[in-house]
């Protein structure tokens, strides 16, 4: 369970609604055109609602595991549900949830310090990575954008795949691709934007709906 969350935390570089200037490293025009449309119309929402499909395959390992989540983001506050976990973020404290032992684990967060925040996971283009244009291609009845994103500097993933719904100007699937051949594939399966009546508790854990629960404070 705690790899899935871990893989998702890797779909990182900007905050998602962050006001930093947008870098890209590229001498792609076409790619650096489209991700900085998405990046400004991404910015503009008050708050995002997605459910989202994961995939991890490695076919020479003979590896195929599948499972849904969702997750809310609004400015640096979160909420993610994915397997038998509830990570929930109001951008300074940090609850993780494992339902199956029924405990929450509480720590301080800074976002500005956490390079692998869910909340950065619609923006994982703007900082630290040459993009490539692939093509433009239908692809389950949408016009894809296809951009590869290759990181600046080393790290897990030898490279990155957006494919970008092209009449939307919205994100549709990412793919990373490890350097142990294994793929993680988040494909966006619903996507709800400026959504109202998110409630003052949608990012925080409150442990009163929660019977007999065990609070483990690491702060």
């Amino acid at each position: 369970m705690k790899k899935y969350f871990l893989t998702l935390l890797f779909l990182t570089s900007v905050t998602c609604f962050s006001q930093d200037t947008l870098i890209i490293n590229t001498n792609d025009s076409i790619s650096t055109q489209i991700l900085q449309e998405l990046s400004e119309k991404t910015k503009s929402y008050q708050n995002i609602k997605a459910d989202f499909k994961f995939t991890f395959e490695n076919t020479s390992q003979d590896i195929l595991e599948e499972q849904d989540g969702s997750i809310s983001i609004q400015e640096n506050s979160f909420k993610l549900e994915i397997n038998q976990q509830i990570i929930i973020s109001d951008g300074s404290t940090q609850w993780i949830y494992l339902k199956e032992s029924n405990e929450v684990q509480i720590m301080e967060y800074d976002v500005e310090d956490d390079m692998m925040s869910p909340s950065k996971l619609f923006t994982i283009y703007e900082k630290g990575y040459k993009n490539s244009y692939i093509e433009l291609k239908s692809l389950n009845g949408k016009n894809m954008h296809i951009i590869d994103l290759f990181s600046i500097e080393s790290n897990a993933f030898k490279k990155i795949q957006l494919q970008i719904d092209a009449d939307k100007n919205q994100l549709d699937n990412i793919i990373l691709y490890d350097k142990n051949g294994g793929s993680f594939t988040y494909l966006i399966t619903n996507f709800k934007t400026n959504v109202e009546n998110t409630g003052d508790n949608t990012y925080k854990f409150i442990a009163e709906d929660y019977t007999d629960v065990q609070i483990i404070d690491l702060r």
